[in-house]
């Protein structure tokens, strides 16, 4: 099983690799094929690694040989992280980084526009009375919604089958499918409705970057070869759960997210949300984080394997997921604890979900309200 095969992992370091086997984590990914992901506390020699592609390994009593390669790979390496068209480390430049060689962006070329449908009409109805639920938000506004757009990609709509496939084979069910709100900077909505919405990188915007720069933004939307963004991002009472793709079912939580709108006379804003098409099996965690900054680096639902337990403390009653609910698991779902039982800075009061796959969520209206 799992633990044994982390156990033996564990073991093979200690003996062929003592003085970097001290305080290792094991990770072991099951898919078609198992991987299990060391992270050393160390950089450990290129030599030493050669060296134990050379040495046999022992699982549960029998030998084997094994490839032990960098996770991190390499410019000539093409990318073993490929997963659904998208690799999570692309992006990433100081924590699950992927250096390897990329295939072009399938949304490269991709084209959208918007389509405006009727308030009146019953699809109309239907997102105005949503919208509206929640309101008013959180500094007393009350909105008034002036339009709402489809949004239409086929190549993300595309996209977005293909992780609905990918998401049944691996599940061997079909997915569960959510509509949820998502705000974000109002400068980047036209990347977003051409490439999909993206989970957010580790590295600073650069104000000199022609692609970042001059945008507001706190992460850059560049990969990890740009040559202007490359300091690293902090917290910064942000990113509470993780570098993933926020998500609400209230709209009123999604409207704390919306920043850079137009600003008209007398005062008033014009803000812009979307409605998202949300796939995915979710993890639901109840409780308060033990560090202001605990999740902050957090890449993916997988990642929490071995590390939720030191990073939240449950809710009074809750228990916390086990590592086999998280390798089932394709979404974060945070569960907001109410206004007297949420800590501020270290749980919600509203629930909100975190996706960290770009397929995964499609865009599929735009609401355009004044406040």
């Amino acid at each position: 099983d799992d633990d044994r095969l982390e156990a033996d992992v564990k073991r093979f370091f200690e003996v062929h690799a003592p003085d970097y086997a001290k305080n290792i984590r094991v990770h072991i990914a099951s898919g078609k094929y198992k991987k299990a992901h060391v992270e050393m506390r160390c950089t450990i020699p290129k030599d030493v690694v050669h060296e134990l592609n050379k040495r046999t390994f022992v699982e549960n009593g029998v030998e084997r040989f094994i490839t032990v390669d960098d996770a991190h790979g390499s410019p000539s390496m093409r990318c073993p992280r490929w997963i659904a068209r998208y690799c999570r480390g692309r992006n990433l430049r100081f924590t699950h980084s992927c250096w390897c060689k990329h295939e072009a962006l399938p949304t490269a070329n991709a084209k959208y526009y918007l389509q405006e449908i009727d308030q009146w009409s019953a699809k109309g109805t239907e997102i105005w009375e949503k919208f509206m639920q929640s309101a008013p938000f959180h500094d007393g506004s009350y909105p008034t919604i002036v339009k709402i757009s489809a949004i239409q990609n086929h190549t993300l709509s595309r996209l977005h089958e293909e992780y609905r496939g990918y998401l049944r084979n691996k599940n061997k069910e079909e997915p569960v499918v959510r509509e949820l709100y998502h705000g974000t900077n109002n400068n980047i909505l036209d990347v977003l409705y051409q490439h999909g919405l993206q989970p957010p990188s580790d590295t600073k915007a650069s104000e000199m970057c022609p692609v970042s720069g001059g945008k507001g933004l706190c992460t850059t939307l560049c990969n990890n070869d740009c040559q202007y963004c490359t300091e690293k991002h902090d917290w910064n009472k942000c990113h509470m759960f993780g570098l993933g793709i926020y998500l609400a079912d209230l709209s009123q939580k999604s409207h704390r997210y919306c920043s850079m709108p137009q600003q008209l006379r007398g005062g008033r804003r014009r803000f812009r949300m979307v409605i998202c098409s949300v796939l995915g099996r979710s993890l639901e965690v109840a409780g308060h984080l033990t560090e202001k900054a605990a999740m902050h680096d957090v890449v993916n639902v997988r990642a929490l394997g071995e590390t939720l337990k030191e990073m939240i403390e449950p809710q009074k009653g809750a228990m916390l997921p086990t590592r086999h609910d998280v390798e089932g698991a394709d979404i974060l779902a945070v569960k907001g604890l109410g206004p007297y039982a949420a800590r501020p800075g270290f749980s919600v009061i509203n629930s909100e979900y975190i996706a960290y796959h770009p397929y995964q969520c499609l865009p599929k209206y735009e609401i355009t309200y004044e406040v």
